[in-house]
């Protein structure tokens, strides 16, 4: 009998659990899909159906919006490719000083790096802003591609320095044994053990970069087709098309296209980054 009830009181807890999950999942994923049907919809249509989906789909909504914010695209996977390309190499050779080689004050030195990923980054906005605008970069790209070379490697130090201090020593003896130096050891040897959380690495700056909003409306207030795609999207739809419902949600979705897709590609070598630093670690 007690055996009995106690299967019945775990049943109904089990119930609940899968009830909360599938509430917690739709109240999730209802909105994006909502934001997807409604990309497709007339002005018309989506004031008397915007909660579900309809037909016929108005393609011609993804080329308006395209036409918005092709520019702010273009922007920001130029800022990607070479900043955080560049972020990643930086990020990569000081990771490698730090966990293989000896130099004066490389405890101090990391103490400092350790120092800098404590300090939130929007106590830095104003003094950044300041520096930007006495160097005249101010409403130019290069003022949102800088900081993905000086301010995001500062993170991945930590990460990488923790990934190579793992990886057994005998491979680095053995590539000294054959003359390499300790860059051709850096490039032939540490980089490709790495590729993973490189790689775990790549996807989360660019999905910071692409959601990033804040520094690049402080930095760039005027030329305003310098802007990053969040940001585009803020300036290009509060006005023009903001009576225009079903072509903003289609800026968002061409928008985020190629955020997915990235991640979609990328997933497998996402999750084996993770699972080995966590390991590493």
């Amino acid at each position: 009998m007690k055996l009995r009830i106690r299967n019945k009181k775990a049943a109904a807890a089990q119930f609940f659990l899968h009830l909360s999950m599938a509430v917690l999942l739709i109240c999730m994923v209802y909105p994006l899909a909502m934001a997807l049907w409604n990309a497709f919809k007339t002005t018309y249509e989506y004031d008397i159906s915007k909660f579900y989906p309809t037909l016929p789909l108005k393609l011609a909504n993804l080329s308006t919006a395209f036409s918005k914010v092709g520019v702010y695209l273009y922007n920001t996977i130029a800022v990607a490719v070479f900043g955080i390309t560049g972020s990643l190499f930086i990020a990569a050779l000081a990771s490698y000083a730090f966990a293989r080689m000896d130099f004066p004050g490389k405890a101090l030195f990391f103490t400092m790096v350790l120092c800098l990923m404590m300090i939130p980054g929007i106590l830095t906005l104003v003094p950044q802003f300041l520096m930007y605008r006495s160097l005249n970069l101010n409403n130019k790209l290069i003022a949102i591609l800088l900081p993905q070379l000086t301010m995001s490697p500062v993170g991945a130090v930590f990460l990488l320095s923790m990934f190579f201090k793992a990886l057994p020593k005998d491979l680095f003896s053995a590539a000294e044994i054959d003359g390499a130096t300790d860059f051709q050891i850096f490039r032939l040897v540490a980089v490709p053990l790495c590729m993973s959380i490189l790689i775990t690495l790549a996807i989360q700056q660019i999905s910071a970069l692409w959601n990033d909003y804040i520094w690049p409306m402080t930095v760039i207030s005027t030329n305003y087709t310098k802007l990053t795609v969040s940001a585009g999207l803020i300036v290009e739809f509060r006005n023009l098309y903001s009576q225009n419902m079903p072509v903003t949600y289609s800026g968002y979705l061409i928008a985020s296209l190629p955020l997915v897709l990235v991640f979609l590609f990328g997933n497998k070598f996402y999750i084996q980054g993770l699972i080995s630093s966590s390991i590493k670690m």
